[in-house]
């Protein structure tokens, strides 16, 4: 099920809000994202702080080679969003923070165990965790590429020294 461009925009606008209200993200960090048909996503742009975007802000990509129309640039980690569409078709909303918690648990590199109550209905009995890359680089892509290949009913990973991608 994917959105309608105009729901996908509403939604991906309020997600922002909500990530900066509730301490998930800071500044421009991170990203957000939503299906709005087999082929393409609506998409946050690069540099721009969730409190001030409009549904016009964001930017709309092809999921086969991450195109796009006008001025505005996509958030420069628009690949590893459409890998997630392109690998998994029941993914409609993709949301990638720096969060302190998560962004400091994923230093270690390795899976977290889920035990507590109620988490692990919703996170599994793990979140997996993806090989470390730079931001925006081929080698991040292609690590978090490997783990959601990987982990394929997982809907929850970390992200290296990096964060998480939901």
């Amino acid at each position: 099920m994917s959105y309608t461009e105009e729901e996908a925009r509403r939604l991906v606008v309020d997600a922002g809000i909500r990530l900066v209200k509730e301490g998930l993200t800071a500044r421009t960090w991170g990203n957000i994202s939503a299906r709005i048909s087999d082929s393409e996503f609506i998409i946050t742009p690069s540099g721009m702080a969730y409190e001030s975007l409009g549904p016009g802000d964001l930017v709309r990509c092809r999921i086969e080679d991450c195109s796009y129309e006008g001025e505005i640039k996509p958030s420069s980690e628009k690949w590893i969003h459409a890998d997630a569409y392109r690998l998994r078709s029941d993914v409609d909303f993709i949301i990638h923070t720096h969060q302190p918690c998560a962004s400091a648990v994923s230093v270690r590199g390795h899976a977290v165990t889920v035990n507590v109550r109620g988490a692990e209905e919703l996170l599994g009995s793990f979140v997996p965790c993806a090989g470390y890359g730079i931001s925006s680089t081929k080698k991040l892509r292609h690590e978090v590429e490997q783990v959601v290949k990987k982990y394929p009913r997982h809907s929850v990973f970390l992200m290296r020294s990096h964060g998480t991608f939901v």
